[in-house]
């Protein structure tokens, strides 16, 4: 390749220090084997940079060349840099030579192994001549002295081997074969990494020293050559930031030179080289100046385009300046550099494509065809207005070039540029070191020649794909997904002319798409008419079809000609397929074998198509007996009349079908039909005119619709020649989008015309003409692609009579009365009951506290049942239905009863109550009409298809009457429960084994008057009734807001077991509600017993190791004494001793110990008799007791004491256990005055 083209192997690698290892037998050896295993592999990155090659002894090395150190003044160089300067110091000449040799320090024949080592050295030194390369001597040992006596000897023998070889003793090195020996050789890499380093650094300073002499009139070549091998040479020896700067000097050297056609070339390549290195270190560096660089760099170049018939080599070098940086920077993203969305390799690699293709297209306009017998020829000139090069125009006159290498003049096959040259970047024909003007002229002709001919013979589409793939590479990985369009284009293109039509349409139909909906319609134009050339060559008959429907249309930008032309070979059956070759003649056996085969459906939907196709229903809503329109509008915008086959709609009923899913439809069939697509077919074929509006008006069969209908697809068939007369179908899945943008805003007059013009279309009036200043526009049309069915329009009267409100728990009852008000019989009359809880409902009361399930919150309903059956008809009780009547006659009415069992959760519920029957009416008949509508105004009907329905006919259908009722339901009754003592005092614990009272309390809270038929205790375990329950059925009344009480006494079982609180159960309520005007109406059924169930209190439970009771007189008398007793009675298998006493109160004296101690055997009991004398009349006080244990002087704080009923109401509920007995006792007498005569 030439070196515009490409960099050289050399320059792109990482310098490292060259390495000579010499003296190893590598293949006989296994010690030598394994040594130079450990230099040459698993060469990581923390190891030196070192780069070893294993040469024999007498290795010829690079000669050196003659100084110039007198007449270094008068030296012309030739060119800029030498093609094979950066190659011998990286592959030729090392750094370091290392002499490896087999020397044991007791080896017995040491002076013949000496003189052997020395000659060895010898010969390496011969051979490198005057270099100044190091020359190091390694002794290979198998094993390591034992004493310290031969650590004397092989010191003095060490310096006496460097004295032979005339070594410096830091250039000897041992290596032992040993398990350490890899940890050996690092540290030997180490030490020749630093002799390297100083070789490259003594060299540098040598190029200094020559380019200090030189003069900038004449050595200016100099300066540069100098500079580079400075910056290599710092390269060589890793010093990145010290080659950086000597490389830009260099490049700034060059910049400051002037330049001319002839050199130029040169000039550019050194460049590209120079900036190479400098873009490559900065990346290193992580250094942002590289982009930088990079810019200016080509800003300076681009516009310095040399001579204009070798303007493609100009075109050439940027396109490889730009993938170069791209690989660059590509590679330093995958280290550490993070790109941005506006700067990425991508970037770059897709503007090296781009100066690829003004490449080819500079070449192609240089070259033209040449007679060979040297005849009178054309010589065409490059056109400034077609081929620009970066800023400055290509001009002059372009050699003519021979097709064939064979027929070029001389031996002008030689002048191409090769690496036989001395100097990168210089033409065969240039004269190195003369000066410009001196070069043959027949020479640089038949050079310029050769060049073009080798140009033109380039396969440009090898070189352009590989960018433009990996910059849409990039672009994918950065999301620059517009960015992406174009290198695909390109891609595409390519293969397009390398006649691959196979990958062309793959990348084409990449970004069809997204052209077509970004608008650019030059750009989509061009891809289409690709896409149809390749499917063309491909045959591929679909996309064929498909694409010249895009290209017919008003978003193609072809001219009228060229869509003409497709037009015809589409549509009017042409045999113009040239471009595909011959057409089969076998035709009809293609027919006949198509014939059994579905059409091939072509998905016009998303394509900018020819022809536009718009569906849109005659209302939103139809009733089964009216005519249900489809109106069907085809617009072609294609050049030349477009002929139709047949036309298909297919609608969807399914998806509002299930709005009414309980239903058996509409008609006798509709449940059948609404499961399958419903089908408008119009069979005959169908010309649309460029010129007019077709418009087809469906009436579908009312035995197939459902509750809703949707257009789900539209159809055309059509035949294809071109695939042996194959049939095709045209789909469109219409939708409310529209693909045209809106057009500008119009008066109320212009839309209000395009609405008599529908409403003329759906009539079918065809004696309609229209303005055609107001004419509407097909953007103007919309899709309406849906509909509402809704059976025939009922007369039938219902209505629902019931006694608001509900109360919860109860059967509510609702009479559905309905009326024959139709003009004939109605047959299988239904009715359905739905009921559903109010969205709206708020603040429910919930009598019970167990858990509800659906039927429980909401309620459960059932039609035409009595009370006493429950069979509803859905899982949850939620809907019913009943078979009413098998015929009913008009002007008869019937009644039927719906139960709605409340829940037990107050609130809204709604009920929706249906009739359904069948009757018999005349349906309108299916068809289809053509219509015309032109572009003068007149609407015209072109065909109708409506088959021939005898008046007479009927059919019977199903009608549907709806009534919705709301219901409130409230809860019947409410209750208050209290815990009592015996004394009818409000306590808070109860004593095992102790009586107490419950009192209950039920309040009417409903509007109607209730009956309560029968209570229920269900008690909790343990709790009991003291003695038997009395009466167990009350038949009680209770008008609106009454209230009644029950009182039981009840007690704990002893041997119980409980927790700390106790619930006593649920209190269940049998009632009815009276209804006074059953006698009036007798069509309500007798109301029902229900039931309602609460919980009743809760209470805390107290366990007493003894027990206590008062037994006195009812009353007493003034001055009287009377007996009170105090019985104990210990309850514990232990016995137990008491502390009693009884406190003396203003109101009584009292006879006997005021302060006693008991002794209580376990279960026995003991009485304490005490004689009072009251002193005053009234409701008077008792002494107050006290019981405790422990010492009888001071009572404890648990001690028992008798109190008032008021202080135990507010008292604490959680008491001592001791605190709890005396609750109960009577602490209160009442003293009446003596009777007259005692």
């Amino acid at each position: 390749m030439r070196d515009f083209e490409h960099l050289p192997q050399e320059l792109q690698v990482r310098p490292k220090c060259l390495i000579v290892l010499t003296g190893l037998d590598v293949d006989s050896n296994p010690f030598h084997a394994s040594v130079w295993k450990g230099f040459s592999q698993n060469r990581r990155s923390d190891r030196a940079p070192l780069k070893f090659k294993n040469l024999p002894l007498d290795h010829a090395y690079p000669k050196t060349q003659p100084k110039y150190s007198s007449q270094y003044e008068w030296y012309l160089p030739k060119g800029l840099l030498k093609r094979n300067w950066m190659k011998k110091h990286l592959d030729e000449l090392p750094a370091v030579v290392v002499v490896f040799f087999d020397l044991e320090w007791n080896e017995k024949d040491w002076h013949e192994k000496v003189k052997e080592c020395v000659g060895r050295v010898n010969i390496v030194r011969s051979n490198l001549i005057s270099r100044p390369t190091k020359v190091v001597v390694v002794l290979l040992q198998s094993k390591a002295p034992n004493q310290s006596g031969d650590e004397v000897s092989s010191t003095e023998r060490a310096q006496e081997l460097c004295n032979q070889c005339q070594l410096n003793v830091k250039n000897l090195f041992v290596l032992q074969q040993s398990d350490f020996m890899f940890g050996c050789i690092t540290r030997l890499e180490t030490e020749l990494h630093d002799m390297a380093s100083n070789y490259y650094h003594n060299a540098a300073k040598r190029v200094k020293a020559h380019k200090s002499s030189l003069n900038k009139s004449t050595h200016q070549l100099l300066f540069v050559r100098h500079d580079f091998k400075i910056a290599f040479f710092d390269e060589l020896k890793q010093d990145s930031n010290l080659a950086l700067k000597h490389y830009r000097q260099a490049y700034n050297h060059l910049l400051e030179m002037k330049m001319t056609d002839a050199d130029l070339l040169e000039f550019k390549v050194v460049a590209g080289f120079i900036n190479f290195k400098i873009c490559r270190i900065f990346f290193q560096l992580h250094a942002p100046e590289a982009i930088a660089q990079f810019r200016r760099h080509i800003d300076f170049f681009k516009s310095v385009v040399g001579m204009p018939e070798l303007a493609f080599e100009h075109e050439a070098w940027l396109s490889m300046q730009y993938e170069i940086f791209g690989e660059l920077f590509d590679e330093a993203t995958r280290l550490s550099v993070h790109p941005l969305l506006t700067q990425h390799p991508g970037l770059y690699f897709h503007e090296a494509g781009r100066h690829m293709l003004m490449r080819r297209s500079i070449a192609n306009q240089l070259g033209v065809d040449k007679a060979v017998d040297g005849g009178t020829h054309s010589s065409p000139r490059l056109s400034p207005s077609k081929c620009k090069v970066g800023v400055r125009d290509v001009v002059g006159g372009a050699v003519r070039v021979y097709k064939d290498s064979e027929h070029l003049p001389g031996d002008a096959n030689s002048a191409v540029v090769d690496p036989s040259m001395e100097y990168f970047g210089q033409h065969s024909w240039q004269n190195p070191g003369q000066i410009v003007g001196t070069t043959d002229r027949t020479k640089e002709r038949e050079g310029i020649m050769t060049l073009q001919a080798t140009e033109a013979k380039i396969d440009y589409s090898e070189l352009i794909i590989p960018l433009f793939t990996r910059a849409s590479h990039h672009f994918e990985r950065y999301n620059a997904k517009r960015m992406q369009l174009y290198p695909i284009f390109c891609i595409a293109e390519e293969f397009f002319l390398k006649e691959e039509y196979e990958n062309a349409l793959d990348h084409y139909c990449k970004i069809v798409d997204e052209f077509r909906h970004f608008g650019w319609k030059l750009v989509f134009t061009s891809i289409c008419h690709r896409i149809l050339q390749c499917a063309l060559k491909l045959k591929h008959h679909s996309m064929t079809i498909s694409f010249a429907m895009e290209l017919l249309s008003d978003y193609s930008d072809l001219t009228q000609e060229e869509k003409e032309s497709i037009h015809q070979l589409i549509f009017l059956q042409t045999n113009d397929f040239q471009d595909i070759g011959p057409v089969n003649t076998a035709v009809g056996h293609c027919v006949q074998e198509f014939e059994s085969t579905s059409p091939e459906i072509i998905d016009l939907s998303q394509l900018k198509s020819c022809v536009e196709v718009k569906a849109e229903f005659a209302k939103p809503s139809f009733s089964i007996d009216e005519p249900v329109r489809l109106v069907v509008f085809l617009k072609s915008f294609a050049p030349l009349p477009l002929p139709i086959d047949s036309l298909l709609v297919k609608l969807n009923s399914e998806a509002l079908h299930g709005q009414v899913n309980q239903l058996d439809g509409f008609l006798r069939d509709a449940s059948t039909a609404a499961s399958s697509p419903i089908i408008c077919y119009y069979c005959r074929p169908l010309i649309l005119m460029p010129s007019d509006l077709k418009v087809i008006v469906f009436t579908i069969d009312p035995a197939k619709l459902a509750s809703g209908l949707q257009v789900v697809a539209i159809e055309a068939s059509f035949t294809y020649l071109g695939d042996c007369s194959r049939p095709y179908c045209f789909r469109w899945l219409p939708s409310t989008y529209d693909w045209l943008p809106l057009p500008t805003p119009v008066s109320c007059n212009y839309t209000n015309r395009l609405d008599e013009l529908k409403r003329a279309l759906v009539s079918c009036d065809c004696n309609v003409t229209f303005n055609c200043a107001v004419f509407p526009r097909w953007e103007f049309f919309r899709n309406r692609l849906t509909v509402e069915i809704s059976p025939k329009a009922s007369k039938l009267e219902m209505s629902l009579r019931h006694m608001p409100p509900p109360l919860c728990s109860e059967k509510y009852v609702i009479l559905c009365q309905v009326q024959n008000t139709e003009s004939s019989d109605l047959t299988n009359l239904t009715i359905s009951a739905n009921l559903a809880d109010d969205a709206t409902t708020s603040g429910h009361v919930d009598m019970t506290s167990t858990a509800t399930d659906a039927s429980q919150c909401t309620g459960v309903v059932h039609v035409g049942q009595s009370a006493s059956q429950s069979a509803p008809s859905c899982a949850d009780g939620l809907y019913s239905q009943a078979f009413v009547s098998s015929c009913l006659a008009p002007g008869a009415d019937l009644v039927c009863p719906i139960f709605v069992h409340c829940p037990t959760v107050a609130g809204d519920r709604s009920l929706r109550v249906d009739a359904q029957y069948s009757i018999v009416a005349q349906l309108p008949a299916p068809g289809a009409k053509v219509l015309s509508l032109n572009n003068n105004g007149k609407v015209e009907i072109v065909e109708s298809e409506t088959p021939h329905v005898s008046g007479s006919e009927l059919t019977l259908t199903r009608c549907f009457q709806s009534k919705r009722v709301q219901l409130s339901a409230i809860p019947p009754l409410e209750i208050n429960a209290r815990i009592l003592s015996l004394m009818h005092a409000p306590v808070v614990s109860v004593v095992v084994g102790r009586p107490f009272i419950l009192e209950v309390a039920l309040t009417n809270c409903s509007p109607w008057a209730i009956e309560i038929e029968k209570s229920t205790f269900n008690f909790s375990p343990g709790v009991l009734f003291k003695g038997n329950r009395n009466p167990p059925n009350l038949n009680v009344p209770l008008n609106p807001y009454e209230t009644c009480t029950e009182v039981q006494v009840l007690i704990l079982s002893e041997n119980g077991t409980y927790t700390e609180i106790l619930n006593l159960g649920q209190y269940s309520v049998n009632w009815k509600r009276l209804r006074p005007q059953v006698g009036q109406d007798p069509s309500f059924p007798k109301a029902t017993i229900s039931t309602v169930t609460f919980d009743l209190p809760s209470c805390a439970l107290a366990t007493l190791p003894f027990s206590i009771n008062l037994s006195l007189p009812p009353f007493g008398l003034l001055h009287s004494p009377f007996t009170v007793t105090y019985a104990l009675e210990n309850k514990t298998p232990f016995p137990q001793e008491l502390h009693f006493a009884l406190e003396p109160t203003e109101g009584f004296v009292f006879c006997g110990v005021q302060l006693t101690s008991l002794h209580l055997l376990p279960n026995s009991s003991k009485n304490l008799d005490f004689t009072l004398l009251p002193l005053c009349l009234g409701y008077i006080q008792l002494p107050r007791c006290k019981v405790w244990s422990g010492s009888k002087t001071q009572p404890d704080v648990d001690a028992l004491t008798t109190e008032s009923p008021a202080t135990l109401k507010n008292s604490d509920p959680v008491l001592s256990s001791k605190t709890q007995m005396l609750h109960q006792l009577q602490s209160h007498i009442f003293i009446m005055p003596q009777l007259e005569g005692t």
